[in-house]
């Protein structure tokens, strides 16, 4: 009897360590799949799980995910290329339609020009005032859409070379005198007379300095005020644009750099800051802001 019971003992001892053992491989396999998952995810990787397991449950979930994995690269390869297709498409249009309404906007300035030697009506002067504003607004329009289009496509070419930045900054400020004098706003500069220095696109650095001052004007016109910063930290170059307007909430600053979005769709076509952002990028810099509403707004660009 003894015997008998010191056997299945024996037994149970052996099936527990057995199940300990199997718990302990399927235990381990599943965070090699929970880890191998991590790794996709976060290195971006059109990857499988390769895992060398007999234990059946472990075969069928890895299997599993892997059907999943390979119709999500599947929806991911469409993707790119319906992307690749848009932007082209989105470029051709663009550049199609450069032409045409450049060439307009040269008739309204010509109508412009010459009916400031007329005595016409006031409304006529008005109306054509306004078409010449237009036109402006239509080719800056048309440019940004081109530009923008080239820049996401990789087709814009980028001269990266040593740019005093003092010196743009201060141009770019001149370009700026008389619609800020016009406008009657306070200008704060804040730019040291020593060059700094950094590996750039000089127009590229323009363009987004540009937008970031029209936008300035544009949406801080409350506030009468513009500050233009210039610095070096952390072997990094700074330039803060600042305002004193309304101000950017928080639910429009998530989105505030995404393409097509403003929070006011009678200022502007939400073009500029997603350009601004696109050509920082492209440069290894980035463009940050930070908004108190009815206070201050600055947009920071790091190069």
């Amino acid at each position: 009897m003894a015997l008998l019971f010191f056997i299945i003992s024996m037994i149970l001892l052996v099936l527990y360590f057995k199940e300990h053992n199997k718990n302990k491989k399927i235990e381990s396999d599943y965070k090699y799949i929970n880890a191998r998952l991590l790794d996709i995810i976060n290195n971006s990787e059109n990857n499988y799980i390769l895992i060398p397991s007999d234990i059946k449950v472990v075969k069928e979930t890895a299997k599993g995910i892997n059907n999943l994995l390979e119709k999500f690269n599947d929806r991911q390869i469409d993707y790119n290329r319906n992307q690749k297709v848009i932007l082209q498409i989105f470029t051709n249009i663009s550049h199609d339609l450069r032409t045409p309404i450049t060439v307009l906007k040269g008739y309204i300035e010509m109508l412009y020009l010459q009916s400031q030697k007329e005595d016409l009506p006031p409304a006529i002067h008005a109306t054509i005032e306004k078409m010449q504003r237009n036109s402006q607004e239509l080719v800056h329009s048309v440019n940004n859409l081109f530009n923008l289009a080239k820049i996401q496509s990789g087709d814009m070419v980028f001269h990266i070379q040593k740019v005093n930045l003092t010196q743009v900054c201060h141009e770019i400020i001149l370009e700026f005198y008389t619609i800020l004098e016009e406008e009657k706003f306070h200008v704060e500069v804040n730019i040291e007379d020593k060059p700094l220095y950094a590996n750039v696109d000089i127009e590229a650095v323009g363009r987004i300095l540009k937008n970031l001052i029209d936008n300035a004007i544009k949406y801080g016109n409350a506030g009468k005020f513009l500050g233009i910063s210039l610095y070096k930290k952390d072997n990094h170059i700074y330039i803060e644009v600042e305002d004193h307007g309304a101000g950017i909430s928080e639910k429009d600053k998530i989105h505030i750099f995404t393409r097509a979005y403003t929070a006011d769709r009678k200022k502007g076509n939400g073009l500029g800051l997603a350009i601004s952002q696109e050509l920082a990028n492209s440069m290894g810099g980035s463009i940050s802001v930070v908004s108190i509403p009815q206070e201050k707004t600055v947009f920071t660009i790091r190069l």
